[in-house]
């Protein structure tokens, strides 16, 4: 077994509250599995999660309870088998065709993914003091004076409106819809830091004929409390020739219908990364960030959805709205911009791979409350590690 790591964590400009940062080993994962970690000062040990990472591993855990420009001396001493607890647990019910996440043994989200719904999609979503803070309609009506319009809006999916050859509709649910069947997992992990879902979709025609494919990585992390963050990534994989998204508001690589009850109209707010407050100030607007916030079974709560400087076209462009929608569009320029006369299709040439990748935040409160700022600043600029 290789000896003890020597690590040094820099905090940066920013307080740093179970922040997830990840670092390289160089040592094989058939050596290390798991890994030790340690506070040099407190001796604490830290909650950690081992993944291969090309020739050696990646090491992820949370740091907190970090003041600004502090430095933090750390030691990981890997081991041959995994360590700790489940703090989040991944569970498939292939049956049910659902992979329900829980986290620290609280019940968070389940990914449904059969062939009865039209898309894959993540429902129930529970936040803070486990109250639901998406739509629960249409997937349950159990829940009275719940708006019921757009029977797509889904809790939180992937869809767009104008894909390939025939404009496919792979946003609503008209007739002539087009469809996301999922074909595989190719991953499903529960762990002490986070549980991941990793599927693989096929977007489809009317017809179910195969357009291309979609990856979906989830990545849901171990945080107490009730607060809820997770990652989601879109890949797609251009299998079956070039395929050219079109220029709609019809669509989000990420989308979100929040509780009824959080509606502008009734007691919600949305507010963006420039300031920008609900849908006349945000809608069509880019910004590095959207937050969604309201009432929801008597609790103050919102959701954040943060686009990552990486994915193209960043900041992304937003379809939201005052009756409940959130999606990250950054393909709708013809609707956002009518007067700079722009088209905002792209096309991606057979064989391509291109990726998004988003934060959601679930907080107590508004934006200012959540510190859904910092929360970003964690995603874009987290932490430096440096292995001495």
């Amino acid at each position: 077994m290789a000896s003890t790591f020597k690590l040094v964590l820099e905090t940066g400009p920013h307080n740093r509250t179970h922040c997830p940062v990840t670092c390289y080993l160089p040592i094989h994962y058939k050596q290390c599995k798991g890994a030790i970690l340690k506070d040099t000062k407190s001796k604490e040990e830290i909650p950690c999660q081992v993944t291969p990472a090309g020739k050696g591993v990646r090491l992820t855990w949370l740091a907190h309870g970090l003041k600004a420009y502090d430095t933090q001396t750390l030691t990981a001493r890997p081991v041959p088998e995994p360590r700790g607890k489940d703090n989040v647990a991944v569970e498939d019910q292939p049956t049910e065709s659902v992979a329900s996440v829980s986290v620290l043994g609280k019940p968070f989200t389940a990914y449904n993914y059969g062939r009865n719904w039209v898309r894959p999609f993540l429902y129930p979503v529970l936040g803070p003091g486990g109250v639901q803070v998406t739509r629960n309609w249409p997937v349950s009506d159990h829940v009275p004076d719940e708006e019921t319009d757009h029977p797509h809006h889904k809790s939180i999916w992937v869809a767009y409106g104008e894909c390939g050859s025939g404009k496919v509709d792979n946003w609503a649910e008209e007739p002539g819809h087009g469809w996301q069947r999922h074909a595989a997992f190719l991953k499903k992990q529960s762990g002490p830091v986070f549980g991941q879902i990793v599927a693989k979709n096929d977007w489809c025609t009317a017809k179910e004929r195969k357009q291309f494919e979609e990856i979906r990585a989830m990545r849901f992390y171990a945080l107490p409390g009730g607060t809820r963050l997770f990652d989601i990534s879109v890949t797609f994989r251009m299998t079956e020739g070039s395929v050219t998204f079109y220029d709609t508001k019809e669509g989000g690589l990420v989308s979100v219908r929040v509780a009824s009850s959080m509606d502008v109209p009734r007691t919600g707010r949305i507010e963006n990364g420039y300031g920008g407050i609900n849908e006349d100030e945000t809608w069509g607007k880019s910004a590095p960030w959207c937050d969604y916030s309201g009432i929801a079974e008597g609790r103050h709560v919102g959701i954040a959805i943060m686009d990552h400087e990486t994915n193209p076209r960043y900041p992304t462009g937003w379809h939201v709205r005052n009756y409940g929608l959130m999606t990250a569009n950054c393909f709708a320029w013809k609707y956002y911009r009518p007067e700079a006369n722009v088209k905002g299709d792209m096309t991606f040439a057979k064989g391509s791979r291109t990726t998004w990748t988003y934060r959601l935040y679930i907080h107590p409160g508004d934006a200012a409350r959540g510190k859904v700022k910092d929360r970003f600043m964690d995603f874009i600029a987290p932490p430096r590690v440096t292995l001495v």
